[in-house]
C-alpha cells in the first residue's frame, strides 16, 4: 500500500485538462518536448494562449529551459497546452555546524 502511495503517476485526469509532469528536452514556439517521470518523451504543441508561470509570475516561453522541471496542463480536446508551470527551486535551510565537543 505505502508503495502505491509513493508512486507518482506522469498524467492525471482533473477537470477539461491532463497533468503531465517532466523535464524540457527541446522547446520551440509551437511545442514543448519533455522527458516525462517515466522516461517517456512527450511532444506537447502550445500557442500564444499556452499561460508560462513559474509561481505567481507570468513568464514568455523563451524563459523556458532545457533542463527546467514543469507540469503542464494539456486539453484534452484540443491537446494544446494551457499551462506550462515551472518548478520553483526551494532555499535549503543552512546547515547547523557541528556541536562542539567539551574537552
Amino acid at each position: 500500500m505505502a508503495a502505491l502511495l509513493m508512486t507518482t503517476a506522469v498524467a492525471f485526469a482533473h477537470g477539461d485538462a491532463e497533468h503531465v509532469r517532466g523535464t524540457v528536452t527541446s522547446i520551440t514556439d509551437t511545442a514543448i518536448t519533455i522527458q516525462t517521470t517515466t522516461k517517456q518523451e512527450r511532444t506537447i504543441p502550445i500557442n500564444a494562449k499556452t499561460m508560462i508561470m513559474k509561481g505567481d509570475a507570468h513568464l514568455a516561453i523563451k524563459d523556458v529551459k532545457v533542463g527546467d522541471r514543469v507540469v503542464i496542463d494539456v486539453d484534452k480536446k484540443s491537446k494544446i497546452a494551457t499551462e506550462v508551470k515551472l518548478g520553483v527551486a526551494t532555499a535549503k535551510p543552512a546547515a547547523k555546524p557541528p556541536a562542539r565537543q567539551k574537552s
